[in-house]
């Protein structure tokens, strides 16, 4: 799916498009809206990071795996200025769950607490050093500086390994304690596809 937004080229693709329209019917709670008001406002967050420094927006690309945001200029930026647009959206989600656990507080309306916790879910997952999450992505940059490509490509897949196989053995461990404990399975079996993904990416040199 193409289209244009206030001047930016959007691509989605079917799968996740027909992933959310089926989440947002068949979710009476609002916790799949928020989720998606959350995930909205993380990638505005990089989109706000990149204005900051200079540099507009072309495209995004949103699949299943990840989502990809091209400048207008393909401007060449420091060390300092990609850290920054790269975490950003993860400071957004940190703040926000911050502000709506504080009205939550007061107000005690459940889309607060819903709202908040999916920003502090997607706060957590993406700060992870996971290859295309924003903490793996981050990683990467630092690593790239320092060594050659191809100490860069074992290292992120060390330390990505590194983290999603001791939450799987965690995951697991829930699943078998209690049948309702599927999330971070879920989330888990997600980050393996993402990895195996980009590395088909490499190989394939897509």
């Amino acid at each position: 799916m193409k289209f244009k937004l206030f001047g930016v080229r959007l691509c989605l693709s079917y799968p996740l498009a027909a992933g959310i329209a089926l989440l947002l019917i068949f979710d009476p709670t609002g916790m799949a809206a928020c989720c998606l008001a959350a995930a909205v406002c993380h990638e505005l967050g990089h989109i706000l990071a990149m204005r900051y420094y200079g540099t507009g927006v072309e495209k995004i690309r949103m699949s299943a795996f990840d989502v990809n945001i091209t400048d207008v200029q393909q401007r060449k930026r420091g060390l300092k200025a990609e850290l920054v647009i790269c975490l950003a959206g993860v400071f957004v989600n940190f703040v926000l769950f911050l502000l709506t656990i504080a009205i939550y507080s007061w107000y005690n309306l459940y889309i607060f607490r819903y709202f908040a916790l999916s920003n502090l879910s997607l706060c957590i997952f993406n700060a992870l050093p996971v290859e295309s999450l924003d903490g793996g992505n981050a990683l990467e940059l630092i690593l790239q500086r320092n060594f050659s490509d191809k100490a860069v490509y074992f290292i992120t897949l060390t330390v990505s390994l590194a983290v999603v196989i001791p939450l799987g053995l965690f995951s697991f461990m829930a699943l078998l304690k209690s049948p309702y404990n599927f999330t971070m399975l879920f989330a888990v079996l997600y980050l393996i596809s993402v990895i195996i993904f980009k590395r088909k990416k490499h190989i394939t040199g897509g």
